[in-house]
C-alpha cells in the first residue's frame, strides 16, 4: 500500500513539474531591454556669411570744383569730383560705362547673397570722394570697388590696370589687402575679357584712397582714347563680359568655391 501511495506521489510530482515547465515557457515572453537614449549632438550649421561689397561708378554728371583734404589730417586739398574722360572714337562718356558695369555687377553679386551698397545709380546723384568711400566705412564693407576707365594721349595704349592705396592716412592699415585682392581681380578681368595686364599700380594721390579704413581699389577696364577699346567699351556685350570678370574675381577674393564651380 505505502508503494502505491508512493508511486502515485511520484506521478503526481512529475506530472505537476512538466505542467510548471510547459507554463513557464508559454509565459516566458521576451522583456524588452530599457532602451537608453543616445544624446542627439546635432551638427553645427555653418552659417553663411554675407560680404558687403560697396561698387562705386565713377565720375558722375558734372565737375564739383569744392575741394576737400586729400586725407586725414592733411592740408593739401583736391577737387571732390570730376566728370570724367570720354571715348575719341565713339563719343561714350565714362561715366556710362562705369555705371551700367556696376549695375551688372551689383545684379551678379546680390544673385549670389552679398550685400551691395551702391554709391550712386545715376546721373543724377554726386557724392564727394571722402563722402563715397564713407559709404563703405560707416557699413563695415568688406570691400570697395571703384569702376573706372582710363585715357592717354597716346593713343595706341591699352589694357587694364588695377589701382591700389599706399602708406598714406587711413589706407596704412588695409593696403596690403587691397593689393592682394586687387591682384586676384585684375588677374581674373584679364583672363577672362582677353586684354593686356597693365599692372597693379600704387597710388597715395587718391582722396578715396586715403580716407579708407576698408579694403579698396580703382579697376581701370581699359583706354577710351585707344580707338578699338572704346568701342569695345561701348558695347552692352563687352560691358557684361567686363561685370561678369570682376564678379568672378570677387568670388575668389572671399574663396567662393562653391559659386566658383557653378559658374565654371
Amino acid at each position: 500500500m505505502i508503494k502505491k501511495l508512493l508511486i502515485l506521489i511520484f506521478i503526481l510530482f512529475f506530472i505537476s513539474l512538466q505542467w510548471y515547465n510547459l507554463n513557464s515557457k508559454t509565459n516566458n515572453f521576451p522583456i524588452d531591454e530599457p532602451i537608453i537614449d543616445e544624446p542627439i549632438v546635432d551638427e553645427p550649421i555653418e552659417e553663411e556669411i554675407k560680404y558687403t561689397i560697396v561698387i562705386d561708378p565713377g565720375h558722375g554728371p558734372w565737375v564739383n570744383n569744392d575741394v576737400e583734404p586729400i586725407a586725414p589730417g592733411s592740408d593739401k586739398m583736391k577737387r571732390k569730383y570730376g566728370v570724367g574722360t570720354v571715348g575719341n572714337t565713339t563719343g561714350t562718356m565714362e561715366r556710362e560705362i562705369n555705371l551700367n558695369v556696376s549695375l551688372m555687377l551689383r545684379d551678379l553679386l546680390e544673385k549670389d547673397g552679398f550685400i551691395v551698397i551702391m554709391t550712386r545709380t545715376n546721373h543724377e546723384v554726386i557724392l564727394s570722394n571722402i563722402e563715397r568711400v564713407d559709404l563703405a566705412n560707416d557699413n563695415n564693407a568688406d570691400l570697395m570697388i571703384r569702376v573706372h576707365n582710363d585715357s592717354h594721349q597716346n593713343q595706341s595704349i591699352h589694357g587694364a590696370s588695377m589701382l591700389v592705396p599706399g602708406d598714406v592716412g587711413y589706407a596704412s592699415d588695409i593696403m596690403d589687402i587691397s593689393r592682394q585682392y586687387g591682384e586676384i581681380i585684375l588677374n581674373t578681368l584679364v583672363e577672362e575679357v582677353g586684354m593686356s595686364n597693365r599692372g597693379i599700380i600704387t597710388r597715395t594721390d587718391q582722396t578715396g584712397f586715403n580716407w579708407s579704413k576698408v579694403p579698396i581699389m580703382t579697376v581701370e577696364m581699359g583706354f577710351l582714347s585707344n580707338p578699338d577699346e572704346d568701342r569695345l567699351l561701348s558695347t552692352s556685350e563687352y560691358q557684361e563680359k567686363l561685370a561678369y570678370a570682376l564678379y568672378k574675381g570677387i568670388l575668389k577674393c572671399f574663396n567662393k568655391k562653391t559659386l566658383l564651380n557653378q559658374i565654371e
